[in-house]
């Protein structure tokens, strides 16, 4: 993995057309509704220089912001804890250069679900660990509780890029099947005993 920052695109220590997928995060801030945010309003608004660099460098690119953010709707999938039995909303909006299948949202867990990481110090960084799905210690309380994006929505999307990007779609290549079946059957045929008695 290598970092970049996409506010000074040329500094970034690599070349065009280096990765197979991008992931940026450009700063919320201009979309965050927390109340301290961005008062005078000059917060950072780096989605299109993301989308630049996604372009330039990768394959394909996600780009992560809050579901207000202008990213481009028809390439835009919002997912949030509840679609993925996790007891936080946590809402994120996801822009992809592939597509992602959108999980409906059920309805709530039965116990009290954060809606908001405002309530972080509610929790354990136990607790906080277990819900957005990484290891205990790793990172502080506040980081996890308001940083980190929830494991399950990493994977989703990774197996969204992953079938996109599956030249087979899925379908085993059975041109060599039956040479590939006729040399196992051989190798059983003529294996010594010791070698099932190793199995």
């Amino acid at each position: 993995m290598i970092r970049g920052d996409a506010s000074d695109p040329e500094k970034l220590p690599f070349e065009y057309g280096t990765f197979d997928l991008v992931v940026a995060h450009p700063p919320c801030t201009a979309w965050s509704d927390m109340p301290s945010a961005n008062k005078d309003g000059d917060a950072p608004e780096l989605i299109d220089e993301a989308r630049e660099i996604g372009r330039r460098y990768g394959t394909h690119y996600i780009i992560e912001n809050k579901p207000t953010a202008p990213l481009k709707e028809h390439k835009k999938t919002v997912l949030e804890g509840r679609m993925f039995g996790l007891p936080i909303r946590y809402e994120r909006a996801f822009e992809t250069s592939f597509p992602v299948n959108q999980p409906p949202t059920i309805g709530h867990l039965g116990s009290k679900t954060e809606t908001s990481p405002f309530f972080y110090s509610e929790r354990s960084p136990e607790w906080w660990a277990a819900a957005k799905g990484y290891p205990t210690g790793k990172y502080p309380k506040e980081h996890m509780a308001k940083n980190c994006i929830p494991a399950p929505f990493v994977r989703h999307l990774v197996r969204a890029w992953l079938t996109a990007t599956d030249a087979t779609q899925g379908v085993r290549d059975y041109t060599n099947y039956d040479a590939e079946m006729d040399e196992r059957r051989s190798r059983m045929e003529n294996a010594d005993l010791a070698d099932f008695s190793n199995q």
